[in-house]
């Protein structure tokens, strides 16, 4: 950057003394205008079409700017929202409390809720509704609402259509203090899909919008939402419980309400002032977000830039000095950005650092855990055993039952530690990419099961060919989980059967498959395969850690693939995944 400073020097000093010379040999004020035309007129046009894009451009930036914002609190109210319905879901599918709802035992099914309100402190009540409506239980309970029909209420009407989870519009509840509230309305189901109950979370607005409050958008800009129906739920300058206001005829409330996004300018016949106003919908529950600013603050930056940019392009227009020092400062800020790239970089190296330092510090705490907690653990299992064989006779069936149930537990407790130093590991082992012949790995580990119980019966059918791009230790960790997992839940099968093979591509990658006929699970639970010790089955059943699945997971996903699973009760389970 140096040298381009030092070129520009030359180059103003080369040209600093022709002008006086042109002048004083032409002597004519014709020259002197030609000349000043020609130094100012490209630099007036350059300088206009300069102007005009700045201003564009700023606009651009700030429009963009607000746009970010509503969507960014579209998307808090979102997850706000669908953590609402994730808690009534998780409430509204217990199996006691559901047989409980058909049975008609309103009373006995809320006193199983009567904690929700202290687990989550911003459900402020939980009440169920039958079918038609009609309040059967409430927790805490209110006076005279029982035996009340709300069907005319928007949660009801939402959740009656629709036979899924519903976010209801702001309103104003029936009973006293009657504040603004929004219902989340969870149908409660037989087996057979009927509707038999309601399960309705009551929150207060105010409560659950507290972090909008927080936004800053700027001198005198407000963030505010509306619901469904185009009712202004929250404003930071509006009183928290006072009248909704419908704001459904805005267009831009309009726009939002149709899942549609952006920024405009428009004019606001009560304020009589142009404002910024941005709007966002929020995903999946038709609410949404506005963003409003009055022009003149929101634009305050631009039209400061402009000034300055305005006044330095006339100093350029009425000398050409001014042109250089323009030349100057574009110099300048490509040096900063230089500057900023350096910056950057060495931050880049900094946190690179940091992460090296942080691995270092998790191998040791690998190193700890496969040493120093195993140590005890052997003590303990060693002992256990000593008594076992030396003191036996001193001992009732009570004591080395206990002592037996010791060994036991240390000997699982050395197992997780096992599978989670394996987790850890190939989460971070570096990937050795290569052509693997997936079928081989295949028939080794098969090979491998059947010697270690070869009195079981059991057909394996490993497709020929089937070969891969990847890590081919990672990739056999894979297979031998997967295997291992058909190998145990078959082991019940008179005639156990495991297949490995592959099919065409999808989305252009090879899919491969590894398929049992064991017991089987209840796809209700498939997304709980993959999570680390979750369990379909009880540890005395089939023995396990609950860690080899999320590996296996791990495994998939360092080779930019996916895995997932199909099964039924009692007719075997099949795991797909592609790499």
């Amino acid at each position: 950057m140096q040298d381009d400073g030092r070129t520009t020097t030359r180059h103003q000093e080369t040209h600093t003394p022709i002008v006086p010379q042109v002048i004083h040999r032409t002597d004519r004020w014709p020259s002197r205008v030609v000349i000043v035309v020609a130094i100012v007129a490209p630099i007036s046009l350059v300088a206009a079409f300069n102007v005009l894009k700045s201003y564009h451009d700023f606009t651009a930036v700030t429009l963009s700017e607000r746009r970010m914002i509503a969507s960014l609190a579209a998307t808090t109210l979102h997850e706000k929202f669908e953590r609402l319905t994730a808690i009534g879901i998780s409430l509204a599918t217990r199996v006691q409390f559901r047989r409980l709802i058909q049975a008609g035992q309103w009373d006995e099914a809320v006193d199983i809720l009567r904690s929700v309100p202290e687990d989550f402190p911003f459900i402020e009540r939980v009440f169920l509704a039958d079918p038609h409506g009609t309040l059967m239980a409430d927790t805490p309970a209110l006076p005279d609402v029982r035996g009340v029909n709300f069907a005319y209420r928007d949660w009801y009407q939402g959740v009656n259509h629709t036979g899924i989870p519903y976010v209801s519009d702001a309103y104003q509840r029936a009973a006293a203090p009657q504040y603004h509230v929004i219902a989340a309305a969870l149908p409660i189901k037989t087996d057979e899909h009927r509707i038999t109950g309601i399960l309705v979370l009551q929150v207060r607005l105010q409560s659950l919008l507290e972090w909008m409050y927080t936004i800053e958008l700027g001198p005198g800009g407000v963030v505010y939402l509306v619901d469904r129906r185009g009712q202004m739920a929250a404003h930071p300058e509006l009183a928290p419980d006072g009248e909704l206001r419908d704001v459904s005829s805005v267009p831009a409330v309009q726009e939002a309400l149709r899942g549609e996004g952006g920024a405009d300018i428009a004019f606001d016949p009560v304020a009589q002032e142009a404002r910024v106003v941005a709007y966002a919908p929020v995903p999946g529950y038709g609410w949404g977000v506005m963003a409003e600013q009055p022009t003149r603050t929101a634009f305050a930056a631009r039209n400061r830039e402009l000034r300055h940019l305005g006044l330095a392009y006339g100093l350029v227009a009425l000398a050409s000095g001014t042109f250089a020092y323009w030349i100057l400062r574009t110099l300048t800020e490509r040096r900063r950005a230089a500057y900023r790239i350096s910056a950057l970089n060495a931050d880049l190296q900094r946190w690179g650092a940091e992460l090296e330092e942080a691995n270092k510090e998790l191998d040791a705490f690998s190193y700890t855990v496969s040493h120093d907690l195993r140590t005890p653990l052997s003590i303990i299992d060693g002992f256990s055993q000593a008594l076992l064989e030396n003191y036996a006779a001193t001992l009732d069936a009570r004591g080395r039952d206990y002592l037996q149930r010791i060994c036991g537990a240390t000997q699982r407790m050395a197992d997780l530690i096992d599978a989670l130093l394996g987790l850890s590991h190939v989460t971070r082992a570096e990937l050795v990419w290569e052509v693997v012949d997936v079928s081989a790995l295949a028939r080794a580990i098969a090979t491998d099961l059947q010697r270690c119980e070869p009195t079981r019966q059991a057909e394996f059918v490993i497709a020929d060919g089937v070969v891969a791009h990847g890590d081919a230790r990672l990739l056999g960790v894979v297979l031998e989980n997967l295997f291992s997992n058909a190998w145990k839940f078959t082991a019940r099968q008179p005639q156990a059967r495991i297949e490995f093979g592959s099919l065409p591509q999808r989305e252009g990658s090879l899919v491969f498959f590894v398929r049992d006929n064991g017991v089987g699970f209840d796809m209700v639970h498939a997304d709980k395969l993959f999570r680390a010790f979750q369990r379909l089955h009880g540890r005395t059943e089939y023995p396990g850690t609950g860690v080899g699945l999320a590996t296996v997971q791990r495994i998939i996903q360092r080779h930019g693939g996916r895995i997932w699973a199909e099964g039924a009760v009692g007719q075997g389970a099949t795991f797909y995944f592609t790499l």
